[in-house]
């Protein structure tokens, strides 16, 4: 007999948890089709329990397939295509009773739908998505009416990280209501509250079609410089912008001795070599990848926004669409060599010779930290391995005092 696989078990029963707490008070349960009779929800695995990607509303086809077509795990051309094909099917009712993975849900106070639905001034269901175990996992909801019309798009927050991000995303979010930048479409904030012990941020949807067009070869040089911009820009050395001041902080958060004193080194090596280094400091999205953005009307939409923050170094919504897309198809794991060429990347916004290198470096720096402090979470293992490479990288690779360059 094979020993079980308690990496899915432990998976399955993550979603289960999930479906409690949006059901405060129900029993969550396993079922079969057609024996939900009298169940409050009946929610549908896609594609099966042992590989979840998404709950749906059982019984409910204009809304299954519309979560489907709005649901963004894959954005491959083929799977893409695969999707919308299946949600096409799924809105005539036929495939659903395929799906033979269910959770029902009995009993219980009121629900998430109950509050949004009172929020939002209609009655709503929802599809859950949650992704793989790291420390930002969190349930993400697509509201939805029952025919499936989309009603907002829902983040929730249940532990102190994913908490943390969504008042960050909420305070991004109101900043750039009022600092729109140029040629980008900002998602508008419906309401940032607590509910049952979860942080809820509710968002308004995106178009279906905006799921569409989504170019990875060209990266939005213009649309970057726009969020750059919001708010000003500011040309000081490095030594004494609050960017700096940021990292060199930074070691004071980390409980483990040796990546606190590991970090620290590498901080002040940075300083030294570039601390002369007159850099202009804006505002990046923090996660700006080809599948957190797309195409609609001629505007580009841009969503994700937990890692907004201003006063960092011109390049890295640049350095970050190009490395992290690089990363999803490089042989071997994350961070195990440095990015040869990854300075070239800034030559489209001027940055070349020792600015473009130091950018580089402070832009890894950034990203190890932002790993460091999560991999220490809870549910951080994910991270711990890419968060050593890339600290165990900028120790191994010091830049030279005189121009800034990795040897």
């Amino acid at each position: 007999m094979s020993a079980p696989d308690t990496g899915r078990a432990d998976d399955r029963h993550a979603w289960v948890e999930a479906v409690e707490a949006l059901w405060p008070g129900a029993k969550v349960e396993p079922a079969e089709p057609g024996s939900s009779a009298g169940a409050r929800r009946e929610l549908a695995f896609l594609p099966n329990a042992a590989h979840p990607r998404l709950l749906v509303p059982a019984g409910l086809p204009g809304a299954a397939a519309s979560a489907l077509r709005r649901y963004s795990h894959d954005l491959g051309v083929k799977a893409r295509a695969s999707r919308g094909l299946t949600a096409a099917a799924v809105r005539t009712g036929l495939p659903e009773r395929t799906l033979r993975d269910r959770l029902r849900v009995t009993g219980g106070d009121a629900s998430i739908e109950d509050h949004l639905g009172g929020l939002l001034g209609r009655p709503v269901v929802v599809s859950i998505g949650l992704g793989s175990a790291r420390a930002n996992r969190k349930p993400i909801l697509h509201v939805l009416s029952r025919q499936g019309e989309p009603v907002a798009f829902v983040k929730v927050g249940d532990s102190g990280t994913t908490r943390g991000l969504l008042t960050g995303e909420a305070e991004a979010l109101t900043y750039l209501g009022a600092h729109r930048p140029e040629g980008l479409h900002v998602p508008r904030l419906l309401h940032h509250g607590t509910w049952h012990d979860l942080d809820l941020l509710v968002l308004e949807p995106l178009p279906t079609s905006a799921l569409g067009w989504r170019p990875r070869g060209r990266a939005p040089v213009a649309q970057m410089r726009a969020l750059f911009e919001v708010g000003g820009v500011e040309r000081v050395p490095l030594r004494g912008s609050a960017f700096l001041a940021g990292l060199r902080e930074a070691p004071a958060a980390l409980l483990d001795d040796r990546p606190r004193a590991l970090f620290g080194e590498v901080v002040e090596a940075a300083a030294r070599a570039h601390g002369g280094l007159e850099l202009d400091f804006g505002a990046w999205h923090g996660d700006w990848t080809p599948w957190n953005m797309a195409w609609h009307r001629g505007v580009l939409r841009l969503w994700d926004w937990e890692r907004f923050a201003r006063g960092v170094p011109n390049g890295f919504d640049l350095l970050h669409y190009r490395l992290q897309e690089a990363l999803r198809t490089a042989p071997g794991p994350p961070y195990a060599t440095w990015p040869d060429g990854a300075a070239a990347l800034l030559a489209p916004i001027g940055l070349t010779g020792a600015a473009a290198s130091a950018t580089v470096r402070l832009y890894l720096l950034e990203l190890c930290r932002r790993y460091l402090l999560a991999a220490q979470e809870p549910i951080g293992g994910p991270l711990r391995a890419d968060a050593d490479r890339l600290l165990g990288l900028l120790h191994a690779a010091p830049p030279r005092p005189d121009t800034g360059r990795t040897p």
